[in-house]
């Protein structure tokens, strides 16, 4: 801060001083309302005095300087003045702005072609690239870096980023059948690489890595350093000898010295062949962070004032320390209530201090899964907390809305939950089937699912109604009733008979059969059913994780956006 008070430009031009937020002056119609209030009050806190008796005053009261209630007063007002003018921010000169430091970026640029698939560099040139990137990385060229993959259509990977580790981890999962259109478009690389360096102030570097240049793309590089600050360096991942295209017959990849010898004589373009060690790319990288810190010209801002308000504080807070004496405060000041509200998910005012998945988190550790659930606004989350809560009606028709491997899962420990275990088998197998590494949790589950199904059917083909029993036609069936005779209408269960009916048919009250006992068991074999745990459900059910490789990823990605940005662009004739 002293730094500026010795650069100011003590001379205010009084035509050009304005304030730079005049509307917090309104403040100052406050101040005076309070002032106005602080003298009301003075003059009612005297009335009471009057109550006491004339004689009994001089011992109850202790007569005081009146400087003793001006001064803290007259303080406040000028303290207060003082900060509500620095707030509203007095100027009277434009800002002029210092020389600006500007980090430096690079964009790796590398090829993914099918020519980069020859073997002439073991294992292959595209692997061995991979690999260069990351010894590159490591050698720490100290600036952000980029990432583009192009064949026939350029790609951004990763934009500029500090984070080496996840370049390197896009970096290895790059591969030639990731790419939508085949070839080498060298003219639409140019213009991607153009669009993504043209906010770049600084002078940064294009690094590109690729197997061979041709006279056209001489020119195109050529072309992109004279119109453009930034330079170019070219690693050349190819052997002299060069290589055949796998996959394309007679078609062999080799430079051409006289191309190359050419472009090396551009001052912006560096030509490194690969080495087997890191030498080469360790010259890159430090080649860059040599030059990595680049100055802008001072300039003066046309739109920006330099706010003096700062000054204007330094009174208010020495002001504001003759309020730690003994006295010094003014006792009749009529606060306004701030309303520092409770900061907890349980308060009204929880919106004000979380978001509203935050909310439903902390609701759902503290087992409060209902509210948790009214919280979330991601409907996985708050099918979850249904489901953590009992409602299984509602998580199943939430889980149902996802049709990833993850929700497909999910959706099936609902169903079973439900009693739909057909359904709830089929969602598990489905599952299975969009990742395998559901597996051991499906296998699970589905036996479950598959046991409570086989019980179920068992008490419902046990639990059938009694007439089903009566109308058994087969009169060999000893579990049958015998209808009583003429001469037997009058028989009862403990009415005793000569003959009984050897058929096994009898006339009873009540039949005790393994049938009914079964009914009342608690489960066909008799057996009780083991107590699941509670817990044991809402442990089953996993959240969606994003795939470890994003080879799938950048390829669908990459499709997008040939669909979107080059929908004209077909393979050329030369596809490698």
């Amino acid at each position: 801060m002293w730094m500026d008070i010795s650069n100011i430009d003590w001379h205010i031009n009084w035509t050009e001083f304005h304030f730079i937020r005049p509307k917090v002056l309104y403040l100052l119609y406050v101040l005076g309302f309070i002032v106005l209030l602080l003298i009301i009050g003075n003059r009612e806190n005297g009335k009471w005095k009057k109550v006491i008796a004339a004689h009994l005053r001089p011992f109850m009261f202790v007569k005081g300087s009146r400087w003793s209630m001006i001064l803290p007063l007259l303080f406040f007002v000028v303290g207060c003045v003082c900060a509500i003018m620095g707030v509203a921010g007095p100027t009277w000169k434009k800002k002029t702005i210092p020389g600006q430091k500007i980090q430096a970026v690079v964009l790796v640029a590398l090829d993914v072609s099918k020519s980069m698939l020859a073997t002439d560099i073991q294992p292959t040139r595209l692997d061995r690239a991979k690999l260069k990137i990351s010894d590159f990385l490591a050698a720490n060229p100290k600036a952000r870096a980029g990432l583009l993959a192009y064949a026939g259509t350029p790609h951004l990977v990763l934009p500029f980023t500090s984070d080496y580790k996840i370049i390197r981890l896009h970096a290895n999962s790059l591969e030639n059948r990731e790419m939508p259109v085949q070839g080498s478009n060298t003219k639409l690389l140019f213009q991607e690489i153009d669009t993504l360096m043209q906010p770049v102030l600084a002078p940064s570097t294009v690094l590109v890595m690729t197997d061979e240049i041709t006279a056209e793309d001489a020119a195109y590089f050529t072309n992109y350093v004279n119109a453009n600050i930034h330079s170019m360096e070219v690693l050349l991942v190819s052997s002299p000898g060069g290589a055949a295209v796998p996959g394309f017959k007679g078609v062999h990849s080799q430079q051409d010295p006289a191309i190359l010898k050419d472009i090396s004589n551009h001052p912006k373009i560096t030509i490194t062949p690969m080495t087997l060690d890191t030498t080469d790319v360790g010259g890159i990288a430090k080649r860059i962070s040599d030059h990595l810190v680049f100055e802008k010209d001072k300039k003066q801002d046309d739109k920006e004032w330099d706010d003096m308000g700062f000054l204007l504080i330094i009174p208010t807070i020495v002001i504001a320390l003759f309020w730690f004496r003994r006295g010094w405060q003014i006792q009749w000041l009529l606060l306004l209530p701030v309303l520092t509200s409770s900061c907890s998910v349980n308060s009204k005012e929880a919106d004000w201090w979380y978001s509203k998945d935050y909310q439903g988190q902390v609701l759902s550790h503290q087992h409060h899964y209902n509210e948790a659930a009214a919280h979330y606004t991601d409907d996985q989350r708050k099918a979850i907390a249904y489901f953590k809560a009992g409602d299984f009606v509602s998580a199943e028709a939430l889980f149902a809305l996802d049709t990833s491997a993850t929700g497909t899962y999910n959706h099936g420990l609902a169903l079973a939950k439900l009693g739909r275990y057909d359904e709830a088998m089929d969602a598990f197998s489905h599952a299975e089937s969009l990742d395998s590494t559901l597996k051991v949790k499906v296998k699970q589950n589905f036996t479950k699912a598959q046991h409570a199904k086989e019980e179920v059917d068992s008490l419902a083909s046990l639990k059938q109604p009694a007439k089903d029993l009566h109308e058994k036609k087969d009169k060999k069936d000893p579990l049958k009733e015998h209808k009583p005779a003429s001469e037997d209408e009058k028989l009862a269960s403990e009415t005793k008979v000569d003959k009984m009916p050897k058929n096994g048919d009898r006339a009873t009250e009540t039949v005790k059969s393994n049938i009914h006992r079964a009914q009342e068991a608690e489960q066909p074999d008799g057996k009780k059913p083991q107590k699941e745990d509670p817990d044991q459900a809402v442990k089953d059910i996993i959240m969606r994780k994003p795939p470890a490789d994003p080879g799938e990823f950048l390829h669908k990605r990459f499709v997008l956006q040939k669909n979107r940005y080059y929908k004209h662009v077909q393979q050329g004739k030369e596809a490698w």
